[in-house]
């Protein structure tokens, strides 16, 4: 009796200690998992979370058990900057163990049985997809996410260029103001298109910190972004395409004034980060920091200034 009692003492106050633990407080945290090669983004504010990417593989889960509360199973929002198998793969094992609530992507689908298996992931839990315009807005509580890039104008060329890549194109809507969720292609997976140029580019905002995030929009094609639209100043920059030599234009970097760029990088055969990007980032004044060296890296804000978590 006296054991059982104990015993209850003991789950009593080792619940109390974990509620205490991950009880969420008033600051807004990013956290750059340590996914390996790939990417994987989790910002948080008080209960609600969005997530950027999955990685290629199921370490995305670890970073999320340690970082979102253990009662809460419920992202609010998932984005997909562009269907590479080292951005979305993740999110398939995420869509198994999490409830999603929307899904934010571009509308082009790879023929793979993974991104199927993605696909059909979300069609299970009914979540809504979304797919933004340039320009468009969404809020998340004190969260605010504004989407630059693709230009409707540029994408539709693209895929009206790129016909013979194309599985299945949607040419029934206009593509400056086509319909939310509905798939704009469907390419093979042999196909050579490079998606990286179609990855969304956003900011993610809380108060006066800001976020850019670039998915592998790297400087192929950031001469065309910047005469699409213009950037204001982020304190954080997310390096595009993990740090490869051709990341950023000089002209790009040089449109937006930012302090801190990040890395997300691991093991590859490209030699990512390149030596010339390090050096092109240090020319512009950025401190960097990598995952492959940081491990997963955490930041916190209280809308004002920010920092640095351990």
């Amino acid at each position: 009796m006296i054991n059982k009692r104990l015993f209850l003492i003991f789950v009593f106050w080792g619940s109390v200690l974990a509620l205490v633990w991950f009880w969420p407080d008033k600051h807004f945290r990013v956290i750059f998992c340590d996914v390996g090669q790939g990417d994987a983004i989790l910002f948080s504010y008080r209960n609600y979370q969005v997530l950027v990417d999955g990685g290629a593989n199921n370490k995305v889960l670890e970073c999320l058990n340690d970082n979102i509360p253990f009662w809460d199973r419920n992202l609010e929002i998932v984005i997909l900057t562009h269907p590479d198998k080292d951005h979305y793969s993740g999110l398939i094992s995420v869509a198994e163990r999490y409830r999603l609530s929307y899904f934010v992507w571009g509308g082009l689908e790879r023929k793979n049985d993974n991104f199927e298996k993605l696909l059909a992931q979300l069609s299970n839990q009914n979540v809504i997809l979304i797919k933004p315009n340039q320009n468009d807005e969404i809020a998340v509580d004190k969260m605010k996410i504004r989407f630059y890039w693709p230009d409707p104008k540029w994408l539709a060329k693209q895929l009206s260029d790129n016909q013979e890549k194309v599985v299945q194109v949607d040419t029934s809507k206009d593509y400056q103001s086509y319909q939310k969720g509905s798939v704009l292609a469907v390419f093979d997976d042999n196909s050579q298109m490079s998606f990286n140029d179609f990855s969304l580019i956003f900011t993610v905002s809380f108060a006066d910190f800001d976020i850019l995030m670039m998915g592998d929009a790297d400087s192929r094609i950031q001469p065309q972004i910047l005469n699409s639209i213009g950037f204001s100043d982020v304190e954080v920059l997310k390096v595009a395409h993990h740090g490869s030599r051709y990341a950023f234009d000089d002209d790009f970097l040089a449109s937006f004034k930012a302090v801190l760029a990040i890395i997300s990088v691991g093991a590859n055969p490209w030699g990512h980060p390149h030596p010339d990007l390090l050096s092109q980032l240090d020319k512009f004044g950025l401190a960097v920091l990598r995952t492959d060296e940081e491990g997963s890296i955490k930041l916190a804000s209280d809308g004002h200034s920010w920092w640095r978590e351990k």
